[in-house]
Parts: C-alpha cells; sequence; structure tokens
C-alpha cells in the first residue's frame, strides 16, 4: 500500500497498516454470497435490510436502503454491499457506472485518532467521497490523490487453504481506488469479533448464510433502534 502510506505522516496510524477490510460491491448479495461459498469462503452474516440516514454522499445528504454480508479470511474482513434502491451513495454511482466487485479498501482507527485520520486525509489532497454512522461509529470514504495499488502483498490472510487465499488475492487484482477509514468503536469492534469466531468454526458446510443483524424496518444506521438490537 505505498501510495496510501505517503498520504500520511508518521503519526498517523494508517501508515503502513494493512487493510482490516476489503469491501464489494454487488448488484445481488445472494448470488454474490453463494459465488464465494462455492469457493469454500464462508461463513457470511448478514446485516439488513436497513436505510442509512445519516449520511452525506459528496456532501448531499441522502437515504440508501442496503444489504450487507461480512466473512472472515484469515486477518481480512469481506464485505458486500448491495444497494436496494436508487438514492445516491459511492455504491450505487459505483454499480451505474457498469462496475461490480472489488470497490474499497478499509481502515480500522482507534477513536481517538479518527479526527485527526480525517484531517490528515484532507490536508494531502484526498477527496472525502462519502460520510456516515453506523451503530454510533463513523465511517469515511475517500479518494486519495494517487489511486491506491494492489493490497494483495499487504493482505493479512495468514493460515487460511490456498484455495481461499487465492480466491481473495484474484478478486482484489486491479488495485483499490477507494480507501475507507472505520472508527473501530466498541460496537463494531464487537462485529468484528463475532464475523471472526464464526469463520474459525465453520465446518463448511453447516449454515453457510446466517443474520448478523436481521431486517430493520425505517431504522437509520446509527439509530437509537439500532443500537438496541444485539449482533446474533
Amino acid at each position: 500500500m505505498e501510495h496510501l502510506g505517503r498520504l500520511f505522516d508518521a503519526d498517523n496510524p494508517l501508515l503502513g497498516k494493512a487493510a482490516d477490510q476489503l469491501g464489494y460491491v454487488v448488484p445481488d448479495l445472494e448470488q454474490a454470497m453463494k459465488g464465494w461459498i462455492d469457493r469454500g469462503v464462508g461463513p457470511w452474516l448478514t446485516v439488513g435490510p436497513v436505510v442509512v440516514t445519516d449520511n452525506k454522499y459528496l456532501e448531499r445528504p441522502s437515504r440508501p436502503m442496503l444489504m450487507f454480508g461480512f466473512c472472515q479470511v484469515g486477518g481480512v474482513q469481506l464485505e458486500l454491499i448491495q444497494p436496494l434502491d436508487d438514492e445516491p451513495s459511492s455504491w450505487r454511482a459505483f454499480l451505474a457506472a457498469g462496475w461490480s466487485g472489488f470497490h474499497h479498501c478499509g481502515f480500522c482507527v482507534e477513536p481517538r485518532d479518527y479526527q485527526r485520520s480525517i484531517a490528515r486525509a484532507r490536508a494531502s489532497g484526498a477527496t472525502m467521497l462519502q460520510m456516515m454512522s453506523f451503530s454510533g461509529a463513523r465511517f469515511a470514504y475517500f479518494l486519495p490523490p494517487d489511486r491506491v495499488g494492489s493490497p494483495i502483498e499487504r493482505i493479512r490472510l495468514e493460515e487460511v487453504a490456498p484455495e481461499k487465499a487465492n480466491a481473495v488475492r484474484n478478486s482484489v487484482a486491479g488495485g483499490c481506488m477507494i480507501g475507507e477509514l472505520i472508527e473501530f468503536q466498541p460496537r463494531i469492534r464487537e462485529m468484528f469479533a463475532t464475523v471472526t469466531q464464526a469463520a474459525a468454526t465453520w465446518d463448511g458446510k453447516s449454515r453457510p448464510v446466517r443474520h448478523l443483524l436481521g431486517p430493520v424496518a425505517k431504522a437509520g444506521i446509527g439509530s437509537r433502534l439500532l443500537r438496541t438490537i444485539r449482533f446474533r
């Protein structure tokens, strides 16, 4: 991630840090999960549908409805995102441009460092593409001044089966155009741990798709209702 590293000085927590999450935008979540499961990558834990009420895309508020799927492969989390309506968002724009698949590299940032990371990204010339909150945590997608190079060498796949590792590497071979800052608040930390535990105990067959957080009608990401529902 050399290009990403050049955006930040030595005090920034992103410098020299491998991606914690690889995000993919897809037109059909069910089909996308099936494709990964067929390659031995699972289980997938789903969230939604949810309406993102606390969201700004290109500085303008919007309320996109989404479904998510999460899975852990070694030291990296995979995230699948399906937009469910035409509300403006980076995800909808990605699909509208004719693309599908790898969308962003996500980097977890401690809460005390989040605002500083945002400020330094802006100062470096990065463009804040989209900002939102989820269950009490903040997230920001940004476009670096230079396209971020392929994260293949920095993916923490650790001791996973070669076929799983190859599936992940092949999926990101084109490099990363968007970075994401993830404020690693306790609820998000809990979610990451739940996804990791599911992968660690999966037998490769049973319950390849599970609800992490079920349908939440008319509840915004970051709302009181959503925060009161425990991950399961």
